[in-house]
């Protein structure tokens, strides 16, 4: 399933302390898998192995979980997402610090995937070293003006992709600017567990009850 949706999100760089300027841009939203080209390329077999690695890990994942996918990555070192996979392993078995590493290291070798960098990106946060954002993201806080050539994007991308932006809009107190990510993805992707993040940021306690109340209502 896809629908379109009119995105209003923030570009421009705060690096200068100027105004930011907000633009509509538009682009399709997907809930259809988007699969990366070097994926597409395996054979089936592999495939199936790496889409039920990525069910494992979701829940705390055995050792083997975490083998399988290290051996993957030997074999396919350009599939950027099986270091996503063992990223999310590492993190739900209780190894922050491989966590870490995988995260960084797909970052160095794969810059230009979006999750890499979103994953970087939060790392980053969490740090307190929100600083690097804009570098992480070419001082580009939309998806189009990130990765023009791109007509589609995953809900996923849009939703992870925004809060993360609305969040470092936040922590640099530009309040109204995370606001403005806030309130698109509450209508796109209210049950995302980073707009929920973003939420909680912006709207502690009550007041996100009552934000939330007066969305529902419209």
């Amino acid at each position: 399933m896809s629908k379109r949706k009119k995105i209003r999100e923030t570009s421009g760089s705060p690096r200068n302390n100027g105004s930011q300027t907000l633009k509509i841009l538009e682009y399709e939203i997907t809930t259809d898998p988007i699969q990366d080209g070097h994926y597409k390329k395996l054979p089936n077999h592999i495939k199936d192995k790496i889409d039920g690695l990525y069910y494992t890990v979701q829940k705390k994942p055995d050792p083997k979980a975490i083998t399988d996918l290290e051996d993957l990555i030997k074999k396919n070192p350009k599939i950027p997402m099986l270091y996503n996979y063992l990223s999310v392993a590492y993190a739900r078995s209780g190894n922050q610090e491989k966590y870490k590493r995988i995260i960084e290291k797909n970052y160095q070798l794969n810059p230009d995937y979006l999750f890499a960098r979103l994953n970087y990106a939060e790392l980053c946060i969490q740090q307190g070293d929100h600083k690097k954002i804009a570098e992480i993201f070419n001082h580009k806080f939309d998806l189009k003006l990130l990765y023009p050539k791109r007509k589609k994007f995953h809900i996923s991308e849009v939703a992870n992709f925004m809060a993360l932006i609305g969040i470092y809009f936040f922590k640099l107190g530009k309040i109204e600017i995370a606001e403005n990510y806030y309130k698109v993805l509450a209508e796109i992707a209210d049950d995302y567990p980073m707009t929920q993040k973003l939420r909680k940021q912006l709207y502690p306690g009550f007041l996100r009850r009552i934000f939330r109340n007066m969305i529902e209502k419209r």
